[in-house]
């Protein structure tokens, strides 16, 4: 099983993160400026003259586990009391908890990558 996620998707997740969370210039700034490219397993995020990424450390074997990703985001920014809680974002590493349950302890991960303008994920 393949699972396909576009660039596209993601700039409209960033967009409706960006609506509620920020003043409208610097969504129409967002909206016109930014472009997202996924390089190597990393994703570049340029914003006018800012550059930031977010990489694949750690993949665990089964689809239950700890994601564990680097990134120089602006954390200061992010307001942690509304990221969901199976989202821990530290200085500089993103930590993305899946909970086990029978399903995910039964599918495994085979690759996870972040290439050719999308993110692909291949389970077994």
């Amino acid at each position: 099983m393949e699972i396909i996620i576009d660039k596209n998707m993601i700039m409209d997740i960033i967009s409706v993160i960006i609506k509620y969370e920020t003043n409208e210039i610097i969504r129409k700034i967002f909206n016109t400026i930014t472009d997202i490219r996924f390089i190597k397993n990393k994703i570049e995020i340029k914003v006018l003259f800012l550059k930031y990424y977010i990489s694949i450390l750690n993949i665990p074997e089964k689809l239950s586990g700890v994601l564990e990703f680097e990134h120089n985001l602006p954390i200061n920014k992010i307001d942690k009391k509304k990221v969901p809680k199976n989202i821990y974002i530290d200085k500089n590493k993103i930590y993305l908890y899946i909970p086990n349950n029978i399903i995910t302890r039964n599918i495994y991960i085979q690759e996870l990558s972040f290439d050719s303008d999308q993110i692909t994920i291949k389970l077994m």
